[in-house]
């Protein structure tokens, strides 16, 4: 009996919480990362680690354990050169962008690619054919696929899946905390909008003279459910690469709300990337940014909430009302904590205080009487001043005194005669350093004197925003009304922000799946004189299979599935009258907004004019505005239809491609003589816009036969050698590169191997 509690005992220690043997990482120098587990890409997580090699390629990369050679593979793109081996712990290791392997893989791997005259293959050898010894040299790291010269590592489990290698057997050594640079907050319901007229904003915190202490000095009020979110980072050393931190905890009043930890991931689910942190941010090159809370989107099992909340702060009055503490703790692979402490307000969605009746003295002042709901006494009330309005601003009067009683009760006096158009508004201030700005409750004006001066309307990835500026001194109700045609689709009231503001937000909804027209109204009535937004047209989409076309020649088809959710699109064309002079075969043609979520991608077409001969040169390009040039998509044509799918909206054009591939700086020189009897061949090669499809655009012959093409798209180097030595005497070097559209380059030339001079 003791026996078998012993052999249970480590079996729970070697599977249970964590991996507890120390495995040697498959590189000799100091371990310095330059990605983590689970950072954020395109569409899915880092599934492993990437380890620096001091900027060059050429590191030996040896096995951590013994095992066998599961998988090999080669391709210009991705993972580049690849290794898989299956240890005899049964775990998955894999070694990805090496620059060579050792012999006995690269022979075997290399008489696949002659044989099928492909340098792209995907190969499974013999089981253990192939076997590897803990601590073997298996090739040297490089820079094949993506990226700078760098090692990317991983470890997966028995099914495949990967593990954080940082808390799965392989340690480093990290003494630096975690970093705090933002805390963010998003609305979680489906029309509210902050003070501030947004639905999602961050602010800078402070580091503490604590160590790994941060705090955010603005205590904040919410009266909607409302999720965090935090700007956080992970290093190894001061100044090295930021990674995501390993476990982020939040705290509300010292109760667990929420975690998120990236000790396994699975690839069913890699497109929670978007969810489990915040896409938009992303976007925008701040792809640090976690959320604190789920959606029904994220499938992601490392997160949870034990309460059941999800983590919505304020979701179906699961949060009582009042001055409320959160933390959020992270933690690093190597025990390292950091912490972030704010305070924040969550009150009910009604004013604090209500209007309870209002009079008027014989020498014009008003006095205004107030009482408060009944949890007034939760927020820790200071004080509270009465500002008034004056253009887009909110400012505090000396005519006006606001006095607040023990019991709750408000009185707000005026020293002059109040006019209806005077606004006003309750300030109330917190002992906790809060501020909760109470609804308008005085100047709201049945009619203005003039309409609004401008109206905007613009779409992002939750909804339209129509913002409405007004120049008149007093303010009313604002109503905006859409139209698809005549058809009015509804009527949805504007929030006022100030005298000259105002705004309002709609979310997607299957009955405005196409809105044509835009009306703002000033006044109480909505029925009153309007404001026309012409030539708007914006359409709801994610509602099932739909194709929009804007009435010329481009074309936008959404799947059943091509959305997480629904969202509004606007199409703009842009007319271009010199289309040749910029090459192109179309209009410019915009999708807004220019950042959206996407389960899968959905179809753009555009329609050429007549059969020319730069139509078969075309393709359907995305605009890199960051980068300022054309992206050629993947494009198929059907007659005189160009059709390319896309992951997301901005600026579309069919661009055409005149130019061939370029060869330059080619090693070889037509009729030299050289000593060396295995001569590599390497050259720069690069296109100017359609590309490369895959290794076939890319031929060279050497007398003849087939070489094996390694080509590395970002360095622009193509590379390869003879497999055997050559013989003395003269070879015929051929190379041929074909880009997308049959745009093609040749080069031939003969030179000679020089015979070995004999020996005396």
């Amino acid at each position: 009996m003791k026996q078998i509690f012993s052999i249970v005992l480590f079996f729970l220690m070697l599977f249970g919480s964590g991996y507890s043997q120390t495995l040697d990482w498959p590189v000799k120098r100091k371990i310095d990362l330059a990605s983590g587990f689970g950072d954020m890409r395109a569409n899915r997580f880092h599934s492993g680690v990437d380890i620096r090699t001091g900027g060059a390629a050429g590191e030996a990369v040896f096995s951590p354990v013994e095992g066998y050679v599961w998988r090999v593979r080669t391709s210009y793109e991705g993972y580049g050169k690849v290794i898989y081996i299956i240890g005899n712990d049964g775990y998955y290791y894999v070694f990805a962008h090496l620059a060579k392997f050792i012999p006995s893989i690269d022979n075997y791997v290399k008489t696949a690619q002659l044989s099928s005259k492909r340098y792209f293959v995907d190969l499974y050898p013999p089981a253990e054919s192939l076997k590897i010894r803990k601590g073997q040299l298996i090739a040297q790291s490089g820079q094949t696929g993506a990226g700078a010269p760098h090692l990317h590592f991983e470890k997966r489990s028995p099914d495949n899946q990967p593990l954080n290698p940082l808390s799965h057997g392989f340690s480093l050594s990290d003494d630096v905390r975690p970093m705090f640079t933002r805390v963010g907050f998003k609305i979680l319901d489906d029309t509210s909008m902050f003070d501030s007229g947004v639905r999602k904003m961050f602010y800078d915190v402070r580091k503490t003279e604590s160590a790994g202490k941060y705090i955010l000095d603005t205590v904040l009020h919410f009266n909607r459910p409302f999720g965090i979110m935090t700007d956080c980072y992970d290093l190894m050393r001061p100044s090295g690469m930021k990674r995501s931190v390993r476990k982020l905890s939040l705290y509300i009043d010292d109760q667990l709300y929420y975690e998120s930890l990236f000790d396994t991931l699975n690839y069913a689910t890699e497109q929670s990337v978007n969810f489990e942190y915040d896409y938009g941010e992303f976007v925008e090159d701040r792809p640090k940014v976690r959320r604190l809370f789920n959606d029904r989107w994220n499938q992601f099992k490392g997160s949870k909430s034990p309460n059941g909340s999800k983590g919505h702060i304020g979701r179906k009055g699961t949060d009582n009302p009042g001055v409320r503490s959160a933390r959020v703790v992270a933690e690093d692979c190597c025990g390292n904590v950091s912490e972030l402490g704010f305070k924040f307000i969550y009150g009910p969605a009604e004013n604090i205080f209500h209007l309870d009746s209002t009079i008027t003295s014989d020498s014009g002042s008003t006095f205004f009487y107030f009482k408060p709901i009944r949890e007034y006494k939760l927020f820790g009330i200071d004080s509270v001043v009465t500002f008034i309005a004056s253009k887009n601003k909110w400012h505090a009067s000396k005519k006006i005194k606001t006095e607040y009683s023990d019991d709750g009760s408000l009185i707000c006096k005026t020293s002059f005669r109040i006019r209806l158009g005077y606004v006003l508004r309750l300030f109330i201030f917190t002992q906790s350093g809060g501020l909760i700005r109470d609804n308008i409750y005085h100047g709201i004006l049945d009619r203005l004197s003039k309409s609004a001066k401008e109206v905007v309307a613009t779409v992002d990835d939750e909804g339209l925003w129509v913002d409405i500026l007004s120049t008149n001194k007093g303010a009313s109700k604002a109503w905006v009304k859409l139209y698809n045609d005549s058809t009015l689709l509804g009527i949805w009231p504007a929030r006022m922000f100030n005298l000259k503001n105002y705004r309002c937000f709609i979310p997607p909804s299957p009955k405005l799946a196409t809105i044509t027209k835009i009306e703002v109204v000033l006044n109480a009535s909505p029925d009153y004189k309007s404001v026309t937004v012409e030539n708007f047209h914006a359409y709801a989409v994610g509602y099932g299979q739909r194709t929009i076309k804007t009435g010329d020649r481009f074309e936008v088809s959404f799947e059943e599935n091509s959305l997480y959710k629904p969202l509004f699109i606007q199409i703009k064309t842009n007319k271009i009258i010199r289309k040749s002079a910029l090459r192109l075969n179309s209009d410019h043609y915009e999708i807004l907004p220019e950042a959206f979520l996407c389960r899968e991608e959905f179809e753009v077409s555009i329609e050429m004019i007549g059969e020319l001969p730069k139509n078969d040169l075309s393709g359907i390009c995305w605009l890199d505005k960051k980068e300022n040039k054309w992206v050629w998509l993947e494009n198929e044509r059907n007659d005189n239809t160009l059709r390319a799918k896309s992951i997301g909206g901005g600026s579309f054009a069919a661009v055409i491609d005149y130019d061939p591939p370029s060869i330059k700086n080619l090693n070889v020189r037509a009729n030299k003589k050289y000593r060396n009897a295995n001569l590599p061949i390497r050259f720069e090669l690069s296109d100017t816009l359609s590309g490369f499809e895959d290794d076939r655009n890319i031929l060279i012959k050497l007398d003849g036969d087939w070489m094996i093409p390694e080509y590395d798209p970002e360095t622009f180097i193509c590379q390869t050698g003879p497999i055997k030595s050559l013989e003395a005497g003269e070879h015929h070097l051929a190379i041929v590169v074909t880009d997308r559209v049959g745009n093609k380059v040749e080069k031939y030339l003969k030179f000679w191997i020089r015979a070995k001079s004999k020996k005396r």
